[in-house]
């Protein structure tokens, strides 16, 4: 028998948890260490609890947000406060990060009483136009990839106050892509919403938009990177929180 274990056998099953305001007072401050998890301070005094993963290499770990792998209940918690960072930039219509914004940007878009949404996706059907694609990557894949808008839906962007939505910010490149490719088609690209900004380095990619694009990056939550401080634990990167 081959008692050998993969990297699958290593990891804890993962969860995400939401804390009310009231509940959220008795957790630990965010200038601690941590293991296993952290939590993450969110709009209205509430906040989120996520596991921590160590990244390749061991010596740094990040809070990962798996918005397609958490509870219901904290999709329903988290849906109100991402629409109300979205309605503060007016938009016409809502559109997708691919591909963890999807889940988000259609609850959105609904609780903004709109009639449909945008979702640009990865992959590539057949009656799609290249030009209507971006080079696009993120932090935690491992391979390239493009960013598509259909033919179908550019009459819907075209012209319109877009408000993208994604789960989270890093790099910014994914977000960087996406604008690119929707004001190619023509929309006018007034911001983006997420549930969480990770660390800052993201700034300076969304300023390649323009002055002050990073102001248009609306998040319910930050989160820093983590570096380890011994005993299995995980302390805040200076320069992320």
């Amino acid at each position: 028998m081959n008692m050998s274990m993969s990297n699958t056998d290593l990891l804890t099953p993962y969860t995400a948890r939401w804390y009310t305001a009231a509940q959220a007072r008795a957790l630990p401050p965010a200038g601690a260490t941590f293991s296993g998890t952290y939590t993450v301070a969110l709009q209205g005094g509430s906040a989120l609890e996520l596991p921590l993963r160590v990244l390749p290499g061991g010596d740094k770990a990040i809070a990962l947000l798996m918005s397609n792998q958490t509870p219901f209940a904290v999709e329903d918690a988290l849906a109100p406060l991402v629409t109300a960072a979205a309605a503060s930039l007016q938009p016409e219509v809502i559109a997708a990060v691919p591909t963890m914004g999807l889940d988000y940007a259609r609850l959105v878009a609904r609780g903004l009483g709109l009639a449909d949404y945008v979702a640009l996706g990865h992959s590539r059907k057949f009656w799609y136009d290249e030009a209507l694609s971006e080079a696009a990557t993120s932090s935690t894949s491992t391979q390239g990839k493009r960013v598509y808008l259909d033919p179908a839906l550019v009459a819907r962007v075209r012209g319109k106050r877009v408000v993208l939505v994604d789960d989270v910010i890093n790099t910014g490149v994914s977000a960087l892509s996406a604008v690119r490719l929707l004001e190619r088609a023509g929309a006018e690209v007034v911001g983006l919403t997420v549930l969480l900004s990770e660390g800052h380095a993201w700034r300076a990619v969304v300023g390649e938009l323009g002055t002050g694009w990073d102001q248009r990056v609306r998040a319910v939550g930050h989160i820093p990177m983590f570096e380890a401080a011994g005993d299995g634990r995980w302390q805040p990167m200076a320069g992320t929180l």
